[in-house]
């Protein structure tokens, strides 16, 4: 399948900075607010410009992984799902990341719901699956107003990954009530059907030293 770019000519792709964390884990991840501070924010869109909950996603990295955090203003929070790796965005609240090798056909997806847990695919090419990428770690829980996830996401490739070029999207699924019609979200927003798979559609991930 052949993924146009999304972007008007001459428009330059979105970019999501991650700032270096040499040593990062996903408990300290979790619990290091005050290093979150200093990561550029990004803010997710409603879907062709619906309305959307409030929501925004900072990053970091280090060697081993990819750290996204999320914080989401929410006044219904649905997390029915009670065990990882269901279909939780059929089920209620998730958040997640696309992360993906530039050039290359291969990606990853990771969800995180506001109760924790995760989802973890894999592809080959665009939609075709492929065995998930272990080490995937999620925490999550409630915050003033919202909740909180942070997804750490290992890199899907040998050797390091500041040398590589990378792409992510990140997406939101929001729920009224179990049951109902999600409102979708993303950064880079996207107008018209909603396809979180197009890599022509994502935002560039720029690594700082």
């Amino acid at each position: 399948m052949l993924l146009l770019a999304a972007w008007p000519a001459g428009a330059a792709q979105p970019v999501l900075t991650a700032v270096s964390a040499p040593g990062l884990d996903p408990d300290g991840a979790w619990s290091d607010r005050r290093g979150w501070a200093v990561a550029p924010p990004a803010v997710l869109r409603g879907v062709d410009g619906i309305v959307a909950g409030p929501a925004e996603l900072r990053a970091r990295w280090n060697g081993s992984a990819l750290f996204v955090e999320f914080l989401c203003r929410d006044e219904s929070v649905v997390s029915p799902g009670t065990r990882d790796n269901l279909d939780h965005f059929k089920l209620g609240d998730v958040v997640e990341v696309f992360l993906g090798r530039r050039g290359q056909p291969g990606y990853v997806e990771v969800h995180a719901t506001p109760a924790g847990r995760k989802s973890v695919y894999a592809f080959r090419a665009y939609r075709r699956a492929a065995p998930p990428v272990a080490g995937s770690e999620v925490r999550a829980g409630p915050v003033d107003g919202g909740w909180r996830a942070v997804l750490s996401v290992p890199w899907p490739s040998a050797g390091n990954p500041g040398e590589q070029a990378w792409e992510i999207l990140a997406g939101r699924y929001d729920y009224a009530e179990p049951g109902g019609t999600p409102v979708l979200s993303s950064f880079p927003g996207q107008t018209g059907r909603p396809d979180f798979h197009a890599r022509g559609r994502y935002a560039r991930l720029e690594l700082q030293p």
